[in-house]
């Protein structure tokens, strides 16, 4: 009769189950323990016990508890476009104007905003409160010119003063307004015809205004010359006038007398005599 072979049973180790749910348990609440945090954001906590957390999540991952809710709020500069606001000027034009605007938000405002806002989206809240507060601040600052002045020298300062009330509304809350472009207003027919008719009048008395600068200047340029002439036809006066003077003072009776034999031919003078009496010479006779 064979005798079978005797095989001892193998032992389960206790320690490596246990370290196996250990893993499988981790793995499956890893997704609601460890949140990431993009870069140029920060994470707002939300504790159902607490409420909102005062500190926030950097960029990065963190770990939290399964019941905590992170929400995420960018910090880094977004642009938002904001087309067709109508708006009405001092003198009661309808224009429309499109807006570009550049903003952040506080890293240390964040959780300002989420208690006033909620967990949505910044875009949401640009969309809505943001544009609001831009439309608010256009309002006021265009009432205070005219559609002619916001067509010319004034457009700057409006840009800037719509800027300056904008910033400094939502700041309170966390936005940073780091610019805003005012786009060229768009006016109605006639509002466009009227500043058509400013231009084109501006345009002419610039042009009036740099025919009489050229007319005077000419003016002036022969004024400077005719003085030049004048100034040289004394100049030339006042050397001759000197030069005769010295002249005289030089024509003594023996100079006089010196210069008349210098200019005399030889031959008796036609009339000589002194006082009332007369002596014409006799001409010669020629010979034949």
């Amino acid at each position: 009769m064979a005798v079978k072979e005797f095989k001892p049973k193998k032992r389960i180790n206790l320690s490596m189950i246990i370290a196996g749910i250990v893993v499988v348990a981790a793995i499956a609440v890893t997704p609601f323990i460890v949140e990431q945090i993009e870069p140029g954001q920060v994470g707002v906590v939300y504790k159902p016990s607490s409420g909102v957390q005062d500190e926030t999540l950097s960029q990065g991952w963190h770990v939290v508890s399964p019941i905590t809710r992170v929400t995420e709020y960018p910090i880094r500069t977004q642009t938002k476009q904001v087309e067709n606001m109508t708006l009405a000027t001092k003198d009661g034009k309808n224009i429309v104007v499109d807006f570009t605007y550049s903003f952040s938000v506080s890293p240390d405002q964040v959780t300002e905003l989420f208690n006033k806002f909620g967990p949505i989206e910044i875009s949401e809240i640009a969309d809505g409160y943001l544009k609001q507060r831009l439309y608010d601040a256009s309002r006021e600052q265009i009432s205070k010119v005219t559609v002619l002045e916001l067509f010319g020298e004034q457009s700057g300062a409006v840009s800037t003063n719509i800027q300056t009330q904008f910033a400094n509304d939502v700041k309170k809350i966390g936005f940073i307004i780091e610019d805003v472009a005012l786009g060229a207003p768009k006016p109605d027919a006639k509002t466009q015809e009227a500043i058509d008719a400013r231009v084109k009048a501006s345009q002419e008395l610039d042009k009036k205004k740099t025919d009489l600068a050229i007319a005077k200047a000419e003016a002036e340029r022969k004024r400077v010359e005719a003085k030049g002439e004048a100034d040289a036809r004394l100049i030339e006066a006042q050397g001759l006038a000197k030069a005769q003077k010295e002249l005289q003072k030089t024509l003594t009776d023996e100079m006089i007398q010196y210069e008349a034999v210098k200019k005399w031919d030889g031959k008796s003078p036609l009339v000589s005599g002194s006082g009332s009496m007369v002596q014409l010479p006799i001409p010669e006779e020629k010979s034949e």
